[in-house]
């Protein structure tokens, strides 16, 4: 028998606390990998102690959520069936020297008296031998880039523009502007042609204190209401497309640390819908991907400005904010989406990313920048972040950077930067940032697609992305039973919307106010999740026998439920693969019709069912499978839920959308729409 649990190579007996015995439940489910059922782990129910008030909760080893509602088994992140697809990861080098030119910071000392404190951009002589050939005089320059102004005309394509000032030339160091958010810097030579040759360019960036920022803080608004918060900043980081399973594959350095320090891992966050933005809006919003249409993103083209998000709540209340993402053509709210008219945030990234894209050299792996200059693209999102945590350790700010360049496309790159986030982290406990602030360390879902996906593990991968949270000491020590609900929360079944409720506690702490919304687009912190009614802030305790309904997840993404493998060959079987087939053609018809694209596309047929599951469910009269179909032309994998009503004479019913887990790019380029991209082939292609 194969084990797929971590837990089971532990010694039960020495969890047991004095006088409990191992109480064994044998309980065998067969789980289907890439070629035939891998057999989970045969597990005994062990009392453990939760939290601080000494209560028993039943914890089954091999499992990272089990209660009768949920289940939802602790897999070996190098099992044998994705053993093979496990690379190491070449190291990330954008140059063989550092950088020539940097930015010198305000010190702490100055910057706490005087808000005001210059920038000063520098270059640095060591290095000006490996950039400018031997006795060659050399001359840099530097220009301001900012984010370009809306008009009434073109609006709709305002976040993908930026502006750049005259290239001011200097030598040795300038002071910036105290403006100055941006810069871009350029060396050249003079060749005996007398042409200009570049031999250096590179991007930096400030956070200066802006007007409304300088507002904030000097009102006495947070000072007066400090009483009615719990006075903690908050900052996300986030890597796009990473499982806690590919974390403590690729990254166990910073894993040691951060359990090692007094990290929380959600052990039993489950996404609740299928990429980035829905599972980011469940966070920033409360809302799911359906309200958010019907509220404030009406149609691809519609500004994102009018949606409730969380951080305009907290900037009433005082906060700095500030939001930025690497990789624009695959941002979060900018691919296939307008973006945004007004920058979202006090602090807004996209126009340093958008023109250094443009202006420096780049280096790509998997077909994304992971150089931006001579700098990695994930270094240039770091160091800003903590920038951005240092300048303003002593004030309240809300901050989400979100890296795509490492994760999203390869799940072995992370591994290259696994040394990186452990001095990250540090850097964090070195600035003072762990002092004060919530610090939120996560993913939005493991990998969608590829050969990994095929599989079982992939399966849940998909499905439960990384969770870890800091809480500050002096949080713990003033809030004991807030922190021992988050220790008792570490392995229960949470979700987005959690988080969105544990935001809103944070700034409005013991909520009891009825659920209200003033209209479609104003938000009462006050209120409950539209998205899911019954979630909860973190700072409770999360029912021990939630359901994914419960956490406002769909049968479609729960991991919670257990399937065993069915035979592919039966009746009911084949008739449920020519459903999720036509049901496949009949979403692509319907959608394309309308735009009269539908001659673009191929009509797909079925050439297989890949494998099939069936959950365990006797209480329940209906059938749900999981099946997996491969159609032609194109080779496509699309993965469905589907539900068998009983005596309906085999009526069947989608649950939620049909996954796409095979890459599709190069063969639906005909159309345009995100999803429609799923299920057409191109006739061209």
């Amino acid at each position: 028998m194969v084990g797929l649990g971590l837990g089971a190579q532990m010694k039960p007996c020495l969890r047991v606390v004095a006088l409990i015995a191992c109480v064994t439940l044998v309980s065998t489910f067969y789980l289907l990998g890439p070629n035939q059922p891998i057999q989970l782990i045969r597990s005994p129910i062990l009392p453990t102690f939760i939290g601080g008030n000494n209560t028993l909760t039943p914890v089954k080893e091999g499992y990272l959520v089990w209660s009768p509602s949920c289940q939802i088994p602790d897999m070996d992140p190098h099992h044998e069936s994705i053993r093979k697809l496990l690379k190491p990861a070449a190291s990330i080098v954008c140059s063989p020297y550092g950088p020539l030119t940097y930015i010198s910071t305000p010190t702490a000392a100055h910057a706490e008296s005087n808000w005001s404190a210059a920038y000063v951009l520098k270059i640095d002589p060591g290095m000006v031998p490996h950039y400018v050939p031997d006795k060659q005089n050399y001359t840099c320059c530097y220009a301001d880039v900012t984010r370009a102004t809306p008009d009434t005309k073109n609006n709709r394509t305002v976040d993908n523009k930026y502006n750049i000032a005259n290239c001011v030339i200097f030598a040795k160091e300038v002071v910036l502007k105290p403006e100055s958010e941006f810069i871009l810097v350029k060396c050249n030579i003079q060749k005996k042609d007398h042409t200009a040759k570049e031999v250096y360019s590179n991007m930096h960036a400030t956070v200066p204190i802006k007007p409304q920022v300088k507002h904030k803080l000097l009102s006495n608004h947070m000072a007066s209401t400090a009483d009615s918060k719990l006075n903690l900043s908050v900052l996300f980081v986030g890597i796009d497309s990473m499982s806690r399973l590919n974390l403590m594959r690729t990254m166990p350095k910073t894993i040691s640390h951060l359990q090692s320090s007094g990290w929380l891992e959600l052990q039993g966050y489950n996404k609740v819908a299928d990429n980035t933005f829905p599972n980011l809006m469940a966070i920033l919003t409360g809302l799911s991907f359906d309200q958010i249409k019907s509220m404030c993103w009406q149609t691809k083209d519609s500004q994102l400005d009018l949606c409730p998000y969380i951080w305009n709540e907290f900037s009433k209340e005082g906060y700095i904010t500030a939001f930025g993402e690497d990789v624009t053509k695959m941002s979060t709210f900018n691919y296939h989406k307008t973006g945004f008219i007004n920058p979202p945030t006090d602090y807004y990234l996209r126009p340093y990313i958008l023109a250094a894209e443009k202006k420096l050299k780049l280096k790509t792996r998997d077909q994304l920048d992971i150089c931006l200059g001579p700098t990695s693209t994930t270094e240039h999102m770091l160091r800003y972040t903590t920038d951005f945590a240092s300048t303003f350790r002593h004030a309240l700010y809300f901050a989400l950077l979100w890296i795509n360049n490492l994760s999203h496309n390869n799940h072995n790159t992370p591994a290259a930067m696994d040394y990186r986030f452990l001095q990250f982290f540090n850097e964090l406990a070195e600035i003072g940032t762990l002092n004060n602030t919530l610090v939120i360390f996560l993913s939005d879902h493991g990998m969608r697609f590829g050969k990994i996906r095929e599989t079982l593990v992939g399966w849940f991968e998909e499905r439960l992305p990384f969770f870890y949270i800091w809480i500050p000491e002096q949080f713990r020590q003033k809030y004991p039973e807030m922190y021992k609900n988050i220790i008792t929360n570490r392995d229960r079944l949470t979700s987005p919307y959690d988080v969105h409720e544990t935001l809103k506690d944070i700034l409005v702490p013991n909520r009891d106010i009825p659920a209200v919304r003033t209209s479609n687009f104003t938000h009462n912190v006050a209120s409950k999740s539209v998205g899911c009614p019954k979630c909860v802030s973190l700072f409770q305790e999360v029912s021990y026998n939630r359901s994914c309904d419960d956490a406002g997840i769909t049968p479609h993404w729960c991991t919670c439920n257990q399937y065993q493998t069915l035979s592919t060959d039966g009746d009911a079987v084949q008739e449920a693969a020519k459903f999720v087939l036509n049901e496949i053609q009949s979403r692509l018809h319907n959608a394309v019709n309308k735009t009269q694209k539908s001659k673009k596309c191929a009509e797909l047929q079925l050439l297989r069912t890949v494998n099939v599951r069936g959950r365990v469910q006797s209480e329940l009269k209906n059938k749900d499978y999981i099946m997996l179909i491969e159609t032609v032309p194109g080779n496509a994998l699309y993965e469905a839920t589907v539900r068998e009503f009983e005596g309906k004479d085999h009526k069947y019913q989608i649950l939620g959308i049909i996954s796409r887990i095979n890459a599709y790019w190069s063969t639906s380029t005909c159309i345009s729409d995100p999803i429609l991209k799923m299920y057409c082939y191109c006739i061209n292609s």
